[in-house]
């Protein structure tokens, strides 16, 4: 389901995440804006799409980090790649199978929604308060949709019975941006 095209690569991490991770990675990927002569808009996309991805890894996370089964064998993942004017932000971790059904709704909810629609469930989703202590009331996923030129990719592979590993694809067109400066 997600595109395996040849690509340049940006930026990749794979390991243990933590905040200071984090600050980092959007370290390396000041530096690399001026190697890879990403304009300032697609910058700014491109970080909100990144530090969206990475606090939902290290969200999950924590629920693993204890596990060295999975630890050791399925680090989280995250990527940034470029091909033509199409940036690739792939983010790559472990969840519990038991939230699978409820990302894919989630995901294809949003998918479902042209720009008009995501505007008004972005309204009502920060307005009717149905926020959980982690965050879940699927702001993030609203977010990236906004962003995103195309649909957002999405793949579980089952690990086993209790694990599944989750893959998320968030395309940037720097084409239309650049065409389209008003978003």
């Amino acid at each position: 389901m997600i595109s395996k095209t040849k690509k340049e690569l940006i930026l990749s991490y794979s390991g243990s995440l933590k905040y200071d991770t984090i600050g980092e990675l959007i370290n390396n990927l000041k530096k690399a804006v001026t190697s890879f002569k990403i304009k300032l808009a697609i910058y700014k996309k491109i970080l909100l799409v990144m530090i969206e991805s990475l606090e939902n890894i290290l969200k999950y996370n924590e629920n693993f980090d204890k596990n060295s089964y999975i630890r050791t064998n399925f680090s989280p993942e995250f990527k940034i790649e470029k091909n033509d004017e199409k940036y690739f932000l792939t983010s790559v971790n472990v969840i519990f199978n038991k939230d699978v059904p409820v990302l894919k709704k989630k995901i294809n909810h949003v998918n479902d929604l042209d720009s008009e629609g995501l505007k008004k469930l972005y309204k009502s989703t920060i307005t009717d308060g149905r926020f959980t202590h982690k965050g879940g009331a699927g702001l993030g996923f609203i977010e990236m949709a906004k962003i995103s030129t195309e649909k957002i990719q999405y793949n579980f592979t089952r690990i086993n019975d209790k694990y599944s590993y989750y893959e998320l694809c968030i395309i940037i067109d720097g084409e239309f941006y650049n065409n389209n400066d008003n978003k």
